[in-house]
């Protein structure tokens, strides 16, 4: 009998280890390990990225006008009708229902989309770099990202990668940043990967007990920058691609020197540090005799053993796929089109952006008042410094244009929505 235990003990220590082996490894090939090509470097992630660009290119602008009219058609029809869905159809529930300023953005993004598909109504809100950039090219990239993120980013949360990494780091990522080793993995993600599956993976740490309402604000808004595929399409419409080392090394220095500010300052640290049952903060240090590899290995193996099965995780996935795409679609297309009217179309841009101009006049920055609006409606779309910085001469103000537009982490037409419907 000892002996059968003992094998048994064996064959069931060699399934753990492959149950966590096998699928983190797969999920950091996908999204984290970076692969050198002719080009430069690039993840598999983006390879899947260009492929579905090419290949099914011809069908994306439909679809994203599609989505964006049945999520709004949905959010009337819930909102008049008031169906009793919560409880017998919790997915469509969760597509459908919408308060009134998500059901404004949802209509408003909607008809944008129309417009710009059939070449009517006013002309402003279906220019280039209005409504045809939003449609035809953020909303694309969007959704595509967020297939991976909501299918195969289990790969990297439920089989141990984030326990033995975020068990390995924790000292230091506890004393540096204020919080708990398994954000390491979610900062990785997001800044080899991208940022929208970063806040989606915090949604998710948050919403099963993992991180605290402060860690999981903190992780959101101080992590989710965008990929080094994306980083590398700024820095050549910016005008920086020469110099790409430099510009993505200070980029990525300022973003860590600010991680380890803002979490100090209000208001991020006045946020309730428990979970979201109401439970205060728990301390994760390990007992100090224990080996660390140990340590990380157990862990590792206690969170494969006990993640969720195939057909939940699909279920889960499916479930927040839908929600994100039909609840985001038009907001992020209505916010992004209006936003870049007002930057680039009318004269608000050029005086709230006035006392920014008149501080860069103060450090010899010629033509200022064309560039101060580049620092102010990045907050509100990513893409914008990183326009303004390709229509510019100064080398010096095209690389701190460009890092804006990596390090202005929170910007609403995509990461601020996103956290928003996640939180």
């Amino acid at each position: 009998m000892a002996n059968t235990g003992k094998a048994g003990d064996k064959r069931i220590g060699a399934e753990a280890l492959l149950r966590f082996l096998l699928p983190s490894i797969a999920g950091l090939l996908i999204f984290l390990v970076p692969l050198p090509l002719d080009d430069g470097l690039t993840v598999l992630f983006s390879l899947y990225s260009d492929w579905v660009n090419l290949h099914l290119g011809f069908v994306l602008v439909e679809a994203m006008v599609g989505i964006a009219i049945i999520g709004a058609l949905l959010a009337v029809f819930h909102t008049i009708v008031k169906p009793q869905w919560r409880d017998t159809r919790p997915m469509l529930y969760a597509v459908a229902a919408a308060e009134p300023a998500w059901l404004a953005l949802r209509i408003i993004g909607a008809v944008i989309a129309l417009m710009v598909y059939f070449e009517v109504g006013p002309e402003v809100l279906r220019l280039e770099d209005t409504g045809i950039i939003l449609v035809e090219e953020l909303a694309i990239a969007f959704s595509i990202v967020l297939i991976p993120a909501c299918f195969l980013m289990p790969l990297l949360t439920e089989f141990g990668a984030m326990d033995f990494f975020g068990t390995l780091v924790a000292p230091a990522f506890r004393r540096l940043f204020r919080l708990p080793g398994r954000a390491a993995v979610d900062a990785t993600a997001s800044f080899i990967s991208a940022s929208t599956i970063g806040i989606l993976v915090t949604g998710q740490q948050y919403k099963r007990g993992f991180y605290t309402g402060r860690e999981a604000v903190t992780v959101a808004t101080n992590f989710s920058v965008v990929s080094l595929p994306f980083a590398l399409v700024i820095a050549n419409v910016s005008g920086v691609g020469d110099y790409f080392i430099e510009w993505y090394l200070c980029s990525v220095v300022a973003c860590i020197f600010c991680a380890a500010i803002v979490p100090r300052l209000p208001p991020v640290s006045r946020i309730a540090d428990c979970y979201i049952d109401g439970s205060p903060s728990q301390s994760v240090d390990e007992e100090p005799g224990d080996p660390l590899l140990r340590r990380c290995l157990d862990n590792a193996l206690s969170a494969a053993a006990n993640a969720p099965s195939v057909g939940a995780m699909l279920r889960s996935a499916t479930h927040m796929l839908l929600e994100q795409l039909f609840g985001l679609m038009g907001p992020l297309i209505a916010l992004g089109t209006l936003t870049a009217v007002i930057a680039f179309h009318s004269p608000i841009a050029a005086w709230i952006s006035m006392p920014i101009a008149w501080m860069l006049t103060l450090f010899d920055v010629t033509d200022a008042a064309r560039i101060a609006p580049g620092f102010l409606f990045g907050f509100m779309d990513q893409y914008i410094p990183t326009i303004v910085a390709s229509e510019i001469s100064s080398d010096r103000m095209r690389f701190i244009l460009a890092g804006l537009s990596l390090c202005q982490l929170i910007y609403m037409t995509e990461t601020g929505l996103v956290v928003l419907r996640v939180g």
